[in-house]
């Protein structure tokens, strides 16, 4: 699902929030999670049987939900595509390697249906999840904007320390007042990309709150037109991607 998101606008003003341009090793979280992703390239003549495919598979992701195994999980429609890329995707985030396997499993079940064998192009990814914060929700749905950035050689822990430290907060605060569904805070935990690429993934409820949020963000990057030097040292300019896709499942512990 996720994977590529928003990001310049963002450590633009979370260098605003931090009052600090030099980063500082990351902090540990109260939990460890992980994330799993599939996607998939589903023709356009197919969509409504793959949608409907997704909403009937719900119900073992609600399970799993209610039962502790996973804490938040969603279905994802691309609403801003590339070429040759991706349609749909689905995820789920658990606190464990045991748990994320075990929920896994129960969907792997139902990994023969002709909507997914239908699909001309597969992919999953297994992430661990440095970052997570998210309200209880059931039936909500919106918006997820994520953002892939690469981190220069050696720069890789002074960027988790610099998000988890400055960006976290902020995230956090918009998680309290109902900007944010969601967010999570990634990189790959078995490897299918170079290492040092990182994921942000922002769950809005709908446009406006999007709207709000980076509007909170222009506002707050005005007082300092300066900042932005922490992620231009840290990362690999041209390697930074977003996608934009529609929320259509979505529920959280």
């Amino acid at each position: 699902m996720f994977k590529r998101l928003l990001m310049s606008g963002l450590f633009l003003c979370a260098a605003v929030v931090s009052m600090a341009i030099v980063p500082q090793p990351a902090a540990a979280q109260d939990h460890s999670y992980f994330t799993y992703v599939s996607w998939w390239a589903v023709p356009r003549d197919q969509w409504a049987a793959f949608e409907k495919q997704d909403r009937e598979a719900d119900a073992q992701m609600k399970s799993a939900l209610a039962d502790g195994t996973i804490v938040a999980w969603g279905d994802v429609a691309t609403r801003v595509h590339e070429e040759n890329g991706y349609t749909h995707a689905e995820f789920f985030t658990a606190t464990s390697r045991e748990k994320l396997l075990k929920a896994l499993e129960t969907e792997w079940s139902g990994a023969t249906n002709a909507a997914y064998v239908s699909t001309t192009r597969h992919r999953d990814v297994l992430l661990e999840t440095l970052a997570h914060g998210g309200k209880t929700s059931s039936g909500a749905t919106g918006y997820v904007r994520v953002t892939f950035w690469q981190a220069k050689p050696g720069s890789e822990q002074a960027l988790e320390g610099y998000v988890i430290k400055s960006v976290k907060p902020l995230l956090d605060s918009a998680v309290s007042s109902g900007t944010l569904l969601m967010y999570n805070f990634d990189k790959e935990d078995i490897h299918s990309d170079a290492p040092g690429g990182y994921n942000l993934a922002l769950f809005f409820p709908d446009g406006a709150a999007m709207d709000k949020f980076f509007n909170d963000l222009a506002a707050a990057g005005k007082s300092d037109p300066t900042v932005g030097a922490v992620i231009d040292n840290l990362t690999v300019a041209q390697d930074h991607r977003d996608t934009l896709s529609r929320l259509t499942a979505y529920g959280h512990e």
